[in-house]
């Protein structure tokens, strides 16, 4: 498959489509968000109760048998994973579906479940699993293992209330230049391999390919996507959060709970509208880079409507 080669500028371009993704059905694009955030707050949920309930099964002193503990645990972790990507594609599915003016409702997240892709968007799930370890092994290695014990004994302690004692890596330039480049092509893999699985049909080892492809040929166009995306994120979760806390303190004026009601809404409102932009940006970022029409030039920046 050809990937098409876009400006630079088109990032920026991508980032303002992707703010107007829903308003042809907000109720479906939004709704669908949200049943995004409940089934993997659910998923958490559950892993969390099972962790503990592994850790403390046999008294406040026990020790957690780490053979049960993996043998349940991790099934459950690995299962979260392999739905993440279903999960995305549901929701592009839901974003590509209300743009082309079809009719398509919230529970349609779950449509790629009936789709014949579903064990290949699964498998992405496990592809993020071994890049993962990829990169952890990496890390140990430029960092020095020491490094990550010492690490994870300081969060441990100022967990415990103790002052933390930072640890320095062996080579902390070298650290985050291989952090940043392994969060940027893992994301980049996710959000182009899912619409290449879903839409364009492609296996996994195509579609994984073709991801790392368009990732690097676009670099430029991702990275100013990105950005703008990170920047609007942070410049965002500041303003909610003080929108948030006021919401609070007005809400319990009437009652505790309804400021944390309020509060908590708000809130729900912000990561609902955040995975709207994440999932609409890259798909629009799939159909200009392996669509069948060339990317239009971007248009001149006169301001984001909200």
């Amino acid at each position: 498959m050809e990937v098409r080669k876009i400006p630079v500028a088109q990032g920026l371009a991508w980032f303002r489509a992707a703010i107007d993704i829903g308003a042809r059905n907000p109720k479906a694009v939004f709704g669908a968000s949200v049943l995004f955030i409940a089934t993997l707050y659910g998923l958490a949920i559950l892993l969390g109760v099972v962790a503990v309930a592994l850790t403390r099964g046999g008294g406040d002193n026990a020790q957690p048998d780490g053979v049960l503990f993996a043998a349940i645990f991790v099934p459950l972790f690995i299962g979260l994973m392999v739905m993440m990507p279903v999960l995305i594609g549901g929701l592009m599915h839901v974003i590509r579906e209300a743009e082309a003016g079809r009719p398509v409702r919230a529970r349609d997240l779950f449509a790629p479940m009936r789709s014949p892709r579903v064990g290949t968007l699964a498998l992405l799930g496990l592809v993020q699993i071994g890049f993962a370890i990829l990169g952890g092994v990496v890390a140990i290695a430029i960092a020095g293992a020491d490094y990550w014990q010492d690490y994870f004994g300081a969060v441990r302690g100022a967990m415990g209330g103790q002052m933390p004692v930072v640890p320095q890596p062996r080579h902390p330039g070298l650290l985050m230049v291989v952090q940043l480049a392994y969060n940027y092509f893992t994301y980049a893999v996710m959000l182009f391999a899912v619409p290449l699985v879903l839409f364009s049909g492609q296996g996994i080892v195509e579609s994984v390919r073709n991801a790392l492809r368009a990732s690097v040929r676009n670099v430029g166009a991702n990275l100013v996507a990105a950005g703008l995306f990170v920047a609007g994120t942070v410049v965002a979760a500041i303003i909610v959060l003080l929108l948030s806390m006021l919401a609070n303190v007005i809400g319990a004026l009437v009652h505790p709970m309804v400021g944390t009601l309020l509060s908590m809404l708000i809130l729900l409102a912000f990561v609902s509208a955040l995975l709207v932009v994440l999932a609409g940006g890259a798909y629009i970022a799939w159909r200009d880079t392996f669509g069948g029409d060339a990317p239009s030039a971007p248009r001149p920046f006169n301001g984001i409507e909200v």
